[in-house]
């Protein structure tokens, strides 16, 4: 019987996630990249700041693709805080550590992410390629409200080439 029990859980965890990618239009496009995220605090740069600690438990995941002259992206989280505003900015690189890639800076596709009651969203972002631009990156946030840190933030895990 404890057998069963195990079998049924692990196909419930595999099962996961094709129920967060549902609906994503782009999955299958040609190029495009499924992105998954941790809780890791990147410059723009893409280099790791080690003395920001994980904050959230949101489950994002994001499908990003490029049709050479724009990069568009379908970004979904699930387990996230309800009714809740989240910033989404697609950052390409390269891009020195000393140049923004806040929402506005060139190389810079951002939108805001907001959350149902049950703490579940979804956004799709389109803007242009940079020209020189070889990769890009995702960051999402939830803004500080009494810092510059962000009080929630998820980072793709691997830089897309373009």
């Amino acid at each position: 019987m404890r057998h069963r029990v195990l079998n049924t859980v692990a196909a419930m965890v595999v099962g996961a996630p094709a129920v967060l990618t549902a609906g994503v239009g782009t999955a299958h496009a040609e190029g495009a990249k499924f992105l998954t995220f941790t809780q890791n605090f990147r410059r723009c740069d893409y280099s790791t700041n080690t003395h920001i600690g994980p904050t959230g438990v949101a489950r994002p995941t994001a499908v990003l693709r490029s049709t050479g002259s724009e990069l568009i992206a379908d970004v979904q989280v699930a387990t996230a805080i309800p009714n809740t505003p989240y910033d989404v900015r697609i950052i390409e690189m390269p891009r020195s550590s000393a140049s923004g890639c806040n929402a506005g800076d060139p190389g810079v596709i951002a939108g805001v992410l907001m959350t149902d009651p049950a703490g579940a969203g979804s956004v799709t972002l389109h803007g242009p390629v940079a020209a020189g631009a070889t990769g890009a990156w995702m960051f999402i946030s939830r803004p500080g409200e009494f810092a510059q840190t962000p009080d929630e933030f998820y980072t793709s895990d691997f830089v897309v080439s373009l």
